[in-house]
């Protein structure tokens, strides 16, 4: 009875577009950390044209992305936690990254200035998109029921991705029969890209998810910044905000990382194709979507803060298991493992966030924690391209992210 009614609830006309949002974006992510990279490192700046490898480049790109999501954050949450304006704010994220999306698919691989500021922006959007989703989060669910829509959001974003990604590169595979030139196709998967996420979010922006009015939040801006500043040390079932925001930006900051790079270690590592990376990603999200249903059951019924720690001691597993690795058949086992735990570990701490989140400052909260993750991120990013380019092996990055990762872990423990 319980299940029934857990499921009934779920595929609500609200939930249920919000869970499209991650089927949505996950277009992104997925095309991202496989075509964009191969096409970025193989055509744009395959010839070392800004002096250094085209994977270097690509972690700057990266870098870039994450500073700029830190800038723009706060000030966009606070002005949708002061308007209400939290769906409106979606709406121009959504716009704003699918556009950058189809801006990579128009500009020739030539305008290497305009393809890394295209994905620098589409980057952001995304990045925004991901506040204004949590910020409804609180709105549609609390508890146990927040574990359960948190996690089925990421399993349903695996999905959407993996469709998407087998599409445009069924696209990418036609090139000779659609006359296309292995540049040319690439762009038509980024436009496949920017069109998937526009079309699915659709939903999540005309259908009411809770206007967000409440007495906290018709104060002045300057009494609403001055208490949601004290409901960081607040502390809520012995866990003050602030702490598990700062444990969790670290341990977001490096998995984000993580997520971007692995593609990149995959191609520069193990000299594989763009057929086998997008394969290997594929095996990612399908094996991800029942593991992230998985902690979020674990986290509703047997504990959150067991399943959080579950999944960072996979996350650390992995990377530590990263330097072993030596054939593209180990590869594809680590992969299985990454798999296990890479949206649970997200899940849960969307999750947590939500039920954390002061009420009236779901958007600042959120907003300071993809600050602090896309901060967190710029560091590891930043030292990640450093560590390669002073060792010549993308693997060496790896230990700026594990450092990181424990370094959260610590935080959350406490």
């Amino acid at each position: 009875m319980t299940s029934r009614a857990t499921a009934s609830s779920l595929l609500q006309p609200a939930p249920l577009a919000w869970i499209l949002l991650d089927w949505a974006a996950s277009a992104f992510s997925t095309i991202l950390i496989t075509l964009v990279v191969t096409y970025v490192e193989k055509i744009v700046f395959a010839d070392s044209a800004w002096g250094v490898a085209g994977g270097v480049v690509w972690a700057w790109i990266i870098a870039a992305t994450m500073l700029a999501s830190a800038v723009a954050a706060p000030w966009l949450s606070a002005w949708a936690d002061r308007t209400h304006s939290h769906q409106q704010a979606l709406l121009a994220a959504v716009i704003v990254g699918s556009g950058a999306c189809l801006a990579l698919a128009a500009v020739p691989p030539e305008w290497r200035l305009a393809v890394a500021a295209s994905i620098v922006i589409a980057g952001v959007g995304f990045d925004m998109g991901a506040i204004f989703a949590g910020s409804l989060l609180p709105r549609l669910a609390q508890g146990g029921a927040a574990d359960r829509l948190s996690a089925a959001g990421f399993a349903g974003g695996y999905a959407g991705g993996a469709v998407a990604l087998v599409l445009a590169t069924a696209v990418v595979g036609s090139r000779e029969s659609l006359g296309l030139s292995a540049a040319g196709s690439l762009r038509a998967s980024f436009a496949i890209m920017g069109g998937w996420w526009l079309l699915f979010s659709v939903p999540a922006m005309v259908i009411r998810m809770g206007d967000g009015r409440t007495a906290e939040n018709e104060a002045t801006a300057g009494g609403e910044l001055l208490a949601f500043a004290r409901s960081l040390v607040a502390s809520t079932d012995g866990r003050p905000l602030a702490t598990v925001l700062a444990g969790a930006v670290l341990v977001l900051g490096a998995v984000q990382t993580a997520i971007s790079q692995f593609s990149s270690v995959a191609i520069e590592e193990f000299q594989m194709e763009p057929p086998a990376v997008v394969r290997l990603v594929l095996l990612v999200q399908f094996v991800a979507l029942p593991g992230a249903l998985l902690v979020g059951w674990l986290s509703a019924h047997w504990s959150r803060r067991g399943a959080l720690l579950l999944c960072l001691a996979g996350w650390a597993f992995v990377l530590v298991l990263a330097w072993f690795v030596h054939s593209q058949t180990q590869l594809y086992g680590l992969a299985v493992l990454l798999a296990l735990v890479l949206g649970g570990v997200q899940s849960v701490v969307r999750a947590t966030v939500a039920g954390l989140a002061p009420r009236g400052s779901y958007g600042a909260t959120f907003g300071l924690l993809q600050v602090g993750t896309k901060l967190a991120g710029f560091v590891a990013s930043l030292a990640f391209g450093a560590l390669y380019a002073v060792s010549g092996h993308p693997r060496a990055g790896l230990l700026a992210l594990l450092a990181q990762l424990l370094a959260g872990w610590w935080v959350l423990r406490r």
